[in-house]
């Protein structure tokens, strides 16, 4: 199968679509905490460095991606439950991409 074959399979341009729309609601917040984070501004800055990171990568890996969606992770801690569907979409598609250690 070729890669993009592959990335339909693993549903990773539904993924990545996903991560973009993450990355305009996190833009939109200011202040909180979380266990990692000192303010939602940080968490912002590290999660665009990543994204912008997974985009380079031939292969990606989204290990950090499934720590900060994971359920009650830095995420949630920002977000909430307004967050929730769009956080479990994405822990899904990153977690079945990185079992399958493809």
């Amino acid at each position: 199968m070729d890669k993009v074959g592959i990335w339909k399979k693993y549903e990773m341009f539904d993924l990545f679509k996903d991560l973009e729309q993450a990355e305009e609601v996190l833009s939109k917040l200011t202040g909180g905490s979380s266990n990692n984070f000192n303010s939602v501004e940080d968490f912002y800055n590290a999660f665009v460095e990543e994204l912008y990171d997974l985009k380079g990568q031939n292969v990606p890996n989204f290990e950090q991606i499934c720590l900060w969606f994971a359920p009650t992770s830095a995420w949630d801690d920002f977000v909430g439950l307004d967050g929730m569907e769009l956080a479990n979409r994405i822990y899904e598609r990153a977690e079945k991409w990185n079992k399958n250690n493809l």
